[in-house]
């Protein structure tokens, strides 16, 4: 168990494929995890990371201005040059971000922060080009400091603007493949360093003030629970499936994440015990979903079709070496499926998905087929257009470094992987809304089901 419980729950994020991993590491022989630094093993680590992305990744396309094989030999000096593992793996993470996939990158052996780090109990999100604090812990810094929903930062450490800050020491290291998600998911690192120190920051008040603060790098709450970016609270901490009614007979649903296989079960009861004849439209929350097992994401969608729905297109790369030498293109095969109807009840009315830049992976293959089939209508923000199937690699010291394996499209050949799948009615969030708690999104959701004008139920 590592000693910084901040750094456990963020790196849990990848919780889904630990298995799995681990049965890969296990598979392979002859690779030396314990970190020795010999010029063999950061040759070999560097290798890792070049020979998997080389035969593996199938958006190279997209990044033309990437010659993989000289960047590869670029970095030969600078892994040779790493005085220890953490620079070491610093530097094969800079590398790995050059693809700029939110399913392709070096995980330390220590996850995404490194022990003893942690950082202040507060949510950033970026909200009309703006650092705004979003969220924040329930500690006596917080109210000293005067620190609240709304507040914009504007630097961090000595006068260096946050968004250069966030470019250079995070970004740099990290990539989830799109703008919006990288400002969802790799924010929460932005202000982590030693735990127990200080962060100078200069924020600007609603008023428009303009002061500087010092906040603790500490997470824990006045309970002693550490604080938590909502992706990670959803996947982490919350009950996997949520409900409520709210006026006029709409149902709010809230799905944290898909990795726990107890939400088909609970789904499939709230839908058994629903009163059809009351509800007058569903909206289904995944607007922080992290994402988990596609399976269980098709599960639930049984239950709110009549009718067969397409899932998204697999299309995965073959490598075959006389294609190569006969300078053909490289052959593809797609993969495709369908969601047939749950044989049980399920509720067809009015459906409306709110999505974001948090909703990721299976989540987004959760919102694809009820969008492409007109079931449902999505309201928010652009999805984190991060989906796909990494293949894991051991590296040295105990990292290892994930790629990612298919390229994924709606089925009609539509792609969203490093895009985003724009919904229908897009809504952004502002300042004020974050100030007074003003929920916009599911505001103009409500909105959507009352009016019967943007829904088409073309599922028929």
């Amino acid at each position: 168990m590592r000693s910084v419980m901040i750094g456990l729950l963020v790196f849990a994020l990848l919780l889904q494929t630990a298995v799995s991993l681990g049965q890969q590491q296990e598979q392979v022989a002859g690779v030396d995890t314990v970190w020795t630094g010999t010029t063999e093993q950061k040759l070999w680590g560097l290798m890792t990371v070049w020979s998997e992305a080389k035969y593996a990744f199938p958006f190279f396309d997209r990044i033309p201005e990437i010659d993989w094989d000289a960047k590869a030999q670029g970095y030969i000096p600078r892994v040779l040059a790493a005085k220890d593992m953490e620079d070491y793996y610093q530097v094969l993470m800079e590398f790995a971000a050059l693809l700029k996939d939110g399913h392709t990158a070096v995980n330390p052996p220590w996850g995404p922060f490194k022990p003893g780090y942690d950082s202040p109990p507060i949510e950033i999100q970026v909200v009309e080009d703006k650092f705004i604090v979003a969220r924040r812990g329930k500690t006596k810094e917080m109210d000293t400091q005067r620190i609240y929903p709304g507040l914009e930062i504007l630097e961090i450490g000595d006068s260096i603007p946050i968004q250069t800050y966030f470019h250079e020491h995070v970004l740099r290291y990290n990539s989830r493949g799109t703008k919006q998600a990288d400002d969802a998911i790799n924010m929460s690192m932005v202000l982590s360093g030693p735990q127990g120190g200080q962060v100078s920051l200069k924020v600007k008040d609603m008023d428009g003030t303009v002061r500087r603060v010092s906040l603790t790098r500490n997470s824990p709450d006045r309970n002693g629970k550490p604080f938590l970016y909502r992706i990670f609270q959803w996947y982490m901490v919350d009950p996997v499936l949520e409900s409520k009614m709210l006026p006029r007979g709409i149902l709010y649903v809230r799905i944290s994440n898909f990795d726990k296989p107890e939400l088909v079960q609970e789904f499939q009861n709230m839908i058994d015990k629903l009163d059809v004849t009351a509800t007058k439209g569903m909206v289904i929350d995944v607007r922080y979903n992290p994402g988990g097992e596609s399976s269980l994401a098709e599960h639930v969608t049984q239950c709110l079709i009549n009718r067969p729905v397409s899932t998204p297109v697999w299309h995965i790369p073959h490598y075959v070496a006389a294609d190569r030498a006969w300078g053909n293109k490289p052959v593809w095969t797609e993969v495709k499926n369908t969601i047939e109807p749950r044989e049980g009840r399920r509720y067809l009315g009015p459906l409306v998905i709110l999505t974001g830049p948090g909703t990721y992976s299976s989540a987004e293959d959760f919102v694809v087929p009820l969008q492409y089939s007109g079931r449902a209508v999505l309201v928010g923000e652009r999805t984190a257009g991060s989906s796909g199937n990494p293949l894991y690699a051991p590296l040295p010291g105990g990292g290892n470094f994930r790629v990612v394996t298919v390229k994924m499209t709606y089925p009609d050949g539509r792609e969203y992987v490093g895009l985003g799948i724009k919904p229908d009615v897009e809504v952004q969030p502002t300042q004020e809304d974050i100030f007074t708690g003003n929920d916009r999104v599911l505001a103009k959701a409500v909105e959507v089901i009352r009016s019967g004008d943007t829904f088409r139920d073309r599922s028929e």
